[in-house]
């Protein structure tokens, strides 16, 4: 889960409550859902293209999981080219992390304590499995695939899908033992803090679908070629 991850990973680089990540991750959970079936229908409604309305679902669909069934209720080439662009964005978490950690080490933290802040607590801030998932992807892009094939290589990802999933259950459980429904409660604070992801949203949905037909819609660059 893409935003799950982001929003874990920038909690620890940032070193927010416990509530608020929860909120956070229960906030985005909601609205993926919403999002995963409303996208698509209205995709079909007004007749987008497959290729630009499979990268405005990758763009704007929160969870991976969710991005993939709702790419494919497009077709084959709508579920790849949602499943690719959401591939992307995996991928930067970790700069992005990064980049938060030394934000608040470096601005935030020294406002706050009137002194220096050194790399080291940068590095404590750093969400370490981020380290993980970058080590894996080299190590299934650069030396399994090539020495084993792609499908012996596809065989063992189809088996650690069930690790992964045991351990994403794991996390949220971890995450629920530690929530306090009437602390999560007082987050909700008249609604701003939903009222705020909601407008995010609709400035990422309305964004993203601009920069997709920029790209994609062959009007202004050629329309790349999709292996399926």
């Amino acid at each position: 889960m893409q935003r799950t991850s982001a929003a874990i990973a920038t909690a620890a680089a940032s070193k927010a409550k416990k509530t608020d990540l929860a909120f956070a991750v229960g906030t985005s959970l909601i609205f993926t859902v919403v999002m995963m079936v409303g996208l698509p229908l209205f995709i079909k409604a007004v007749g987008i293209d497959q290729l630009v309305g499979g990268a405005w679902i990758g763009g704007t669909v929160d969870s991976t999981g969710a991005v993939v069934l709702a790419g494919q209720t497009l077709g084959d080439l709508g579920g790849t080219v949602a499943a690719l662009v959401k591939m992307i964005q995996n991928i930067l978490i970790g700069f992005i992390a990064f980049g938060v950690a030394i934000f608040f080490t470096t601005k935030i933290d020294v406002q706050e304590k009137k002194e220096s802040v050194g790399i080291g607590v940068i590095w404590e801030r750093f969400p370490k499995f981020i380290i993980g998932f970058i080590a894996a992807s080299l190590l299934f892009s650069f030396v399994l695939q090539p020495t084993l094939g792609v499908e012996q290589t596809g065989d063992i990802i189809k088996h650690l899908g069930q690790f992964k999933n045991w351990a994403f259950a794991l996390a949220f459980t971890s995450i629920g033992l530690e929530t306090n429904f009437k602390e999560l409660g007082q987050k909700v604070e008249g609604g701003k803090p939903i009222a705020l992801y909601i407008i995010g949203q609709l400035f990422n949905i309305a964004l993203t679908y601009f920069v997709v037909w920029v790209l994609l819609s062959g009007r202004f660059f050629p329309i790349p070629a999709i292996q399926l």
